[in-house]
């Protein structure tokens, strides 16, 4: 195959490449009480924080390789979740937030990962922008009903906040296209995939230390 030529299924072979991970991934730890709306807010708040240092070190891998064919596509614009992230700790915990406690081990590795995909692989950071991205405007708004639900109607939640529902699903047709669109080769799609799995498995061991903190 040539190497510029673009891998059209590209969004299917990510979902189908890692459902199994992603399914163990929201059955675990921290992530499997909040969707039995078995959360509080302290539990609330210490993945919003561990969720910023992700998205921070994501955002600012994405905007680093940005010129890049595979990554210039993508809507980031209307994407970006740390601010939201940000705000939303504010309210929880104040304006000293960044004070607290570190992260956990598994965010803080992800976060290292990404900052040597940024400028190693950065046709890699697709699998990460895919795996966050279309689970926040999928899942995400699941878990946002979810949240206000089991902590109350003025628990903050522009994390999930992408707009209305029809914003919301437009948003995630142009990011499936984009992602349907991005140059990359055969080798590169299966690279892909397996670095999806990656995010998957630290996303579950991100949960369960989450749950037993």
């Amino acid at each position: 195959m040539d190497e510029h030529k673009t891998v059209h299924d590209l969004p299917e072979r990510l979902r189908l490449g890692t459902r199994d991970l992603h399914r163990l991934a929201e059955r675990s730890g921290l992530m499997a009480r909040m969707l039995a709306g078995r959360i509080d807010v302290a539990a609330y708040a210490a993945l919003l924080r561990n969720l910023h240092a992700l998205y921070a070190a994501l955002e600012a891998a994405l905007r680093a390789a940005q010129a890049h064919a595979a990554v210039a596509r993508l809507p980031l614009a209307a994407l970006w979740r740390e601010p939201a992230l940000a705000a939303d700790l504010a309210v929880l915990l104040g304006p000293r937030w960044p004070d607290g406690p570190p992260c956990c081990a598994a965010t803080r590795d992800y976060a290292e990962r990404l900052q040597a995909l940024a400028s190693d692989r950065p046709a890699m950071l697709l699998a990460h922008a895919y795996l966050r991205y279309l689970g926040d405007l999928h899942g995400g708004q699941i878990l946002q009903r979810q949240l206000q639900q089991c902590l109350g109607a003025g628990t903050p939640t522009s994390f999930y906040d992408f707009g209305p529902p029809g914003e919301v699903a437009a948003l995630r047709a142009q990011f499936r296209a984009a992602l349907a669109a991005a140059p990359v080769s055969e080798d590169e799609a299966e690279a892909l995939v397996e670095e999806a799995r990656w995010g998957f498995r630290q996303h579950q061991r991100l949960f369960e230390a989450l749950a037993s903190a």
